[in-house]
């Protein structure tokens, strides 16, 4: 039986966080939100605790897990060595939405790094997380609140539709401010490699690491064979609907202009196309504020099930900023490229 306690992210009671991190200290699952997505987690420390992470939510065993800590003196218990360099590097990114592969201690067992001897760990920025690890005494260890391949929850209210009964406890605590995951690094061979774009954006990153190779998978343009972090190998976010994304806006607007399609396709797109579409249509938000896109990503992909459609077709968008993650997951959450209507009279056929 699932325990689900409300409080406020901003001012969460006391009780909320005691019941939480007593709920983490005896083995249990805790989903919880922070500052990007809401989490799925359990004990870092215990190799049994963290099997439930996997077993709860459907995932492959060589999927890692992010580690989640509370302050630098944590850093030191769940890695190796870390340099005064390194160091003074993350006290400017953390707490927030940056997630660093180092090397493991062997605090850490191998269930959660998918069996490699490189760890995630991020310190979150949302009050909620930080002080549940804190009451906690331990790491944290946390993927994104949602089965396997099903678009990541950003509210709890989708947190507790699909995990209620999976789980120990879900703080309901509304949605979350970023909507999409942290940005992930890997500092542990001297470079610095994105192994996942997210929602602190590459080019704010290079002001302190440095140059940073953003790769394709990173992009979401295909799979790595060796997932080191989360969201690198396998098909992730994506809707039971199919979805599809448009090559260009332009096409985008004149499917979205067609209405003897509005009974076989739902468009999901910046507000400016819904207003004068003839489909069903799912609003992002302002298409020049990646922001609020981002933020809205998740729910909508999760509203497209919901829609009385065939299929769904996605708006792309810009990739710098926050857009490269925006980018990273409709192209992981797609089925493929629309590139001209006759496309979409394949797929409709």
């Amino acid at each position: 039986m699932t325990t689900i306690v409300k409080t406020d992210p901003e001012n969460p009671s006391i009780q909320s966080i005691e019941t939480a991190a007593k709920t983490i200290r005896e083995g249990g699952l805790v989903v919880f939100p922070t500052e990007t997505v809401y989490g799925l987690g359990a004990n870092a420390y215990s190799s049994d605790a963290c099997l439930k992470v996997f077993r709860a939510k459907e995932r492959p065993p060589d999927n890692p897990l992010i580690v989640h800590i509370s302050d630098m003196e944590m850093l030191k218990e769940v890695t190796l060595e870390v340099s005064d360099e390194i160091l003074k590097k993350l006290e400017k990114v953390w707490p927030g939405p940056v997630t660093i592969l180092l090397q493991k201690s062997p605090k850490i067992p191998g269930t959660v790094t998918g069996g490699s001897s490189l760890v995630a760990v991020r310190m979150p920025e949302g009050k909620v997380a930080l002080e549940v690890i804190r009451k906690a005494g331990v790491p944290i260890a946390a993927p994104s609140a949602n089965i396997s391949t099903r678009p990541s929850i950003t509210d709890s209210r989708h947190a507790i539709e699909e995990l209620d009964g999976r789980v120990d406890l879900i703080m309901d605590c509304g949605p979350t401010p970023q909507g999409v995951e942290s940005t992930i690094i890997d500092i542990s061979g001297g470079g610095c490699t994105l192994l996942r774009a997210g929602a602190k954006p590459v080019e704010e990153l290079e002001k302190i690491f440095g140059p940073i190779k953003v790769t394709d998978f990173s992009r979401g343009l295909h799979e790595s064979t060796i997932p080191l972090a989360p969201g690198m190998k396998y098909r992730h976010y994506s809707p039971t609907k199919k979805l599809y994304l448009a090559s260009n806006v332009e096409l985008l607007q004149k499917i979205s202009e067609l209405g003897e399609w509005r009974e076989k396709i739902s468009i999901i797109s910046s507000d400016e196309i819904c207003r004068n579409s003839k489909l069903q249509c799912t609003g992002l938000g302002d298409g020049s504020d990646l922001d609020v896109i981002a933020r809205n990503l998740f729910s909508a992909l999760r509203e497209l099930d919901k829609m009385d459609c065939t299929i769904g077709l996605i708006q792309p968008f810009p990739e710098h900023g926050k857009g490269l993650a925006i980018m990273n997951r409709i192209r992981k959450a797609s089925s493929g490229l629309i590139e001209d209507l006759d496309s979409i009279n394949m797929l409709l056929q």
